[in-house]
């Protein structure tokens, strides 16, 4: 029997995207530069664009190529930064010796970006990615007893207060896999889906914290064999019930959302035995898919197809 055909890319089905990554795979920036000038007014899209070109990028020296060209164009500034950023966490991530001044050298090509276009609130996204890897701890804001980068964060909001991203990156300060606790990461979560709409894409970000938790007790000898019960408790459902008939009834058929969303949501459904529900969401992904949170439990390919069809959905 054939392998299910996921598409396995963190463009998913915005097919611009994706063929941009192919052409800076091969070393061309010319089609990027037309794809992030196209996002000036939609910072979401831009967010997004640029990360997943980043990642591609930081094997490269496109980013560089580009900035050599136009030095004062603020999207070449802005793949550079977030090139820049991408280098920086994946070398503390595999312990490089190199990744403080890796991480220096990403923060200066924030602050740079962000001064070429002050309006822009992708630059200090790319700082809260950062923050993780070490940050002045502030107060947070009222009904928040955890400090930490929300200083970084106001400069966000002030530009775009539902940043997806910004609030991801705040998020993964206070993972416990990155020296903070299961209790601030709770804390920070509901208050951004307290403070967010009910139809708006941070409401996934509990679910993201379910996720990390279960990251972080899977090993526990006591705890571990039971961390994936979490899904069922009756708050979890709610939570994930929420999503579904807020954020997911909102954009199930836009092509534009991040595939990761979806996974995350369509993991947190069926492991709460909402198969219904989850198969609707496997549907609206169509044929791609995230390893993120599937590969937490085995390969990640195996992991989506036995859901899909414990859901009734056809693999691709």
């Amino acid at each position: 029997m054939s392998k299910p055909a996921f598409v396995w890319n963190p463009a998913g089905a915005d097919r611009d995207l994706a063929q941009v990554a192919l052409d800076l795979k091969a070393g061309r920036f010319h089609e990027a530069r037309a794809l992030i000038a196209a996002t000036r007014s939609d910072y979401e899209l831009r967010a997004h664009r640029s990360l997943v070109l980043a990642s591609v990028a930081a094997g490269l020296d496109v980013a560089e190529q580009w900035l050599a060209d136009e030095p004062s164009n603020p999207d070449a500034l802005l793949m550079y930064a977030r090139t820049a950023v991408a280098r920086a966490l994946r070398a503390a991530d595999s312990g490089d010796e190199r990744a403080g001044d890796l991480a220096a050298l990403a923060q200066r090509a924030c602050l740079v970006c962000a001064d070429a276009d002050p309006a822009d609130p992708t630059p200090w996204v790319g700082l809260l990615a950062l923050a993780r890897l070490g940050h002045a701890k502030v107060p947070g804001p009222e009904g928040v007893t955890s400090p930490g980068p929300w200083d970084l964060l106001g400069e966000a909001r002030a530009r775009d207060p539902l940043s997806r991203e910004a609030h991801h990156r705040l998020l993964a300060c206070f993972y416990p896999r990155y020296g903070g606790s299961a209790d601030a990461m709770w804390e920070v979560a509901r208050w951004v889906s307290l403070h967010s709409p009910a139809d708006c894409a941070l409401q996934v970000l509990p679910l993201t914290a379910y996720v990390e938790h279960y990251r972080d007790l899977r090993d526990d000898p006591v705890r571990g064999p039971f961390a994936d019960r979490q899904w069922t408790d009756q708050h979890a459902l709610f939570t994930s019930m929420h999503v579904f008939d807020g954020w997911f009834r909102a954009v199930e058929r836009d092509p534009l959302v991040p595939v990761a969303d979806f996974s995350v949501l369509a993991h947190a459904l069926y492991m709460g035995d909402r198969h219904w529900e989850a198969a609707k969401v496997f549907r609206a992904m169509g044929p791609y898919a995230s390893t993120h949170p599937w590969s937490l439990f085995g390969d990640p390919a195996e992991q989506l197809t036995r859901a899909r069809q414990r859901c009734r959905v056809r693999t691709p």
